[in-house]
């Protein structure tokens, strides 16, 4: 059985190339990422990737088609592919997101 470790301590935030206020820790070839979304950041795209995130510092709002999410640190939450979601910081410090996307089975 392979073991592939992530260290996400000693790796460089990378700019996104499609927002300002968003930073990746990603690993290449996998579905795993440490996001850091300042305070102000709004994705605005809509998604409909399947993801289970947790939130490791700060508060991340699920910006979805008939309400809105609020995660806070020290909490997870799964969202099923298909169901369109927009991210953003609503708070004052960063939000530290650990992201695996694409867990839903193909159906």
């Amino acid at each position: 059985m392979a073991v592939t470790r992530v260290p996400f301590p000693s790796m460089h935030w990378e700019q996104s190339p499609t927002h300002p206020l968003e930073q990746k820790k990603a690993v290449e070839g996998r579905r795993v990422v440490l996001l850091r979304f300042a305070p102000g950041f709004e994705d605005p795209n809509r998604c409909l990737r399947s993801h289970v995130l947790y939130v490791v510092s700060g508060t991340l709002e699920l910006v979805l088609d008939d309400r809105v999410e609020r995660v806070a640190a020290g909490e997870a939450c799964w969202i099923d592919r298909g169901s369109a979601h927009q991210a953003r910081n609503p708070g004052t410090e960063d939000a530290i997101v650990f992201i695996v996307s694409d867990v839903a089975p193909e159906v």
